[in-house]
């Protein structure tokens, strides 16, 4: 009970850690996942203390009516298209897709011009050919039959 009980007192700390750190390793960039800078550009409204000067009637001397003023200050905004930072978002390198849901898992790799023949892509721009094709994308056929070894099915 007491280790019990000690376990229940790090549970708040373990929320804590977890809301600060959340699961925001998944979307670092990594060897396949490539952070994209952007800015968002768009309309914005920023506030600043805009002077205004406010005339009044006072009394001066001899208990007449004056005209003069006093200075406010009051919020004000302007609008226009400023350039606002926004959080980086993460994509996958070229060369690479999405596999699955999550945003970091940038494990298929994209073979252009796609292979043929039956190869598949192993790595961006290279691909894993069957028996009998070679070459970048698998378009070059072996000939078997001019090295004289068995198994020639031409």
């Amino acid at each position: 009970t007491q280790a019990m009980r000690g376990s229940l007192e790090l549970l708040p700390l373990w929320f804590l850690v977890l809301a600060a750190g959340g699961t925001g390793h998944t979307y670092r960039p990594s060897r396949r996942v490539c952070a994209v800078a952007r800015a968002a550009l768009g309309p914005t409204s920023e506030s600043f203390a805009q002077r205004v000067y406010q005339p009044f009637l006072t009394t001066c001397d001899g208990h007449r009516a004056c005209s003069t003023y006093r200075t406010i200050y009051r919020t004000a905004y302007r609008h226009g298209p400023v350039l606002a930072p926004a959080r980086p978002r993460f994509a996958c390198c070229p060369g690479w897709k999405r596999t699955g849901g999550l945003p970091g898992a940038c494990a298929t790799a994209i073979c252009q011009p796609p292979c043929g023949n039956g190869g598949s892509c192993v790595w961006p721009g290279r691909c894993h050919c069957p028996a009998g094709w070679q070459g970048n994308t698998c378009h070059k056929d072996v000939d078997e039959c001019s090295s004289g070894g068995a198994g020639c099915p031409q």
